[in-house]
């Protein structure tokens, strides 16, 4: 994902936080646990228990994400920002909330049970827990529309579509598009 500058997206800058002066790329992860649906067949009745944010990292040829912290990506020129600009962003110190923020995230807590966090991770990672999970029955779920061994095509309750394949199979893929590429010269 990319977090936006709000002048780029026609927002003011907001007064108590700061905000990216560049783009800057970001994984954010989102961790749940999924049951069948009692009523609808091929449907996925999903609970949400946490997640995290992170600056994005390069790859290492495996397809794992690399731990280092020269491995994030900052490309000169492209126009984003690297590691040094999410954390001048979200670095410690960095946070501070104005009252209304202060209200919701004591809500959070109190109603769903959120442990948020109070400060950014050395390696630029913020996670969150859910302590009640969100989510159930009709209230979040993904109808499965296909499966195989190696492909898996869901539609989301509000109509996203999502398409996943094995790490395995897209190695493969690359793979002979590679030969194939290099058999025709």
């Amino acid at each position: 994902m990319t977090i936006e500058p709000p002048s780029l997206v026609g927002q003011p800058e907001p007064t108590t936080t700061p905000s990216p002066a560049k783009r800057m790329r970001a994984v954010m992860s989102v961790k749940g646990y999924i049951l069948p649906d009692p009523e609808t067949k091929n449907r996925l009745t999903v609970w949400f228990t946490g997640g995290s944010l992170g600056p994005a990292k390069l790859s290492s040829n495996d397809g794992d994400e690399t731990d280092d912290e020269e491995e994030h990506i900052n490309i000169e020129g492209d126009g984003y920002g690297g590691f040094e600009e999410w954390n001048s962003i979200f670095g410690k110190g960095k946070w501070r909330k104005a009252l209304s923020e202060r209200a919701r995230g004591m809500a959070a807590k109190v109603l769903l049970g959120v442990d948020a966090p109070s400060k950014m991770e050395d390696n630029g990672q913020m996670g969150y827990s859910l302590n009640r999970p969100v989510g159930g029955h009709g209230k979040a779920y993904i109808d499965v529309l296909y499966l195989d061994d190696d492909l898996l095509i869901m539609k989301g309750h509000h109509g996203t579509i999502y398409a996943m394949a094995r790490s395995c199979v897209s190695q493969r893929y690359r793979n002979l598009q590679a030969s194939a590429s290099a058999s025709r010269t």
